[in-house]
């Protein structure tokens, strides 16, 4: 409600299956929000449609989320706008970094232990824990290789088989689960008698 108070917002509720719907006091404020996104929550992104009374309310599958990420060791020469960027682009789709990470880069002051970088993450791909970079050798010629650590914020629950975000491969209603059929007057494997003997 407090970051949404200038675009209009008026009121909010939940639906039994777990929808949001918020009210705008105009249009003009819905448009606004839909397009100033991604929105994330609590570290967690949430995913925006114009909804109408025709519209049938159904999670859709999710194939990229944009999700915050932490990048650890990162090279000394790597810590720029571009050079973050280009890091990121191995983990998914930059989209933009953290307020202090981009004054970081802009001051050339400083270096925290980590950057902090939104990143579009693909459903197709594994979340990657490691990056390998390769940074010129300012001293001379030829480069050096240098890991970069990811840390995830959130991750999102993922299905290997159906490659959506939404649910795990235990959850997967492309599962088949076949369950063993009991024969009458069985215990064990064993065949028992009609008198039970």
């Amino acid at each position: 409600m407090n970051v949404w108070r200038k675009f209009g917002i008026e009121k909010t509720m939940m639906n039994f299956k777990g929808f949001f719907f918020f009210k705008f006091s105009t249009e003009k404020g819905l448009m606004d929000v839909l397009e100033h996104g991604p929105w994330i929550i609590r570290n967690i992104p949430i995913i925006l449609n114009k909804w109408s009374p025709s519209v049938s309310l159904t999670k859709e599958d999710l194939t990229k989320v944009p999700l915050w990420v932490k990048l650890h060791d990162i090279p000394i020469v790597g810590f720029t706008e571009d050079g973050l960027s280009l890091i990121a682009s191995k983990v998914g789709h930059p989209k933009m970094l953290d307020l202090y990470t981009s004054f970081m880069c802009v001051e050339a002051w400083g270096c925290p232990n980590f950057a902090r970088a939104l990143v579009e993450i693909s459903s197709m791909t594994d979340f990657k824990e490691t990056i390998k970079v390769a940074t010129p050798n300012i001293e001379g010629k030829g480069h050096m290789i240098d890991t970069v650590r990811v840390e995830y914020e959130w991750k999102p629950p993922r299905c290997s088989c159906c490659k959506v975000f939404g649910h795990k491969d235990n959850q997967c209603p492309k599962v088949i689960v076949i369950e063993a059929v009991k024969e009458p007057n069985m215990v064990d494997g064993i065949k028992l008698s009609e008198d039970g003997f």
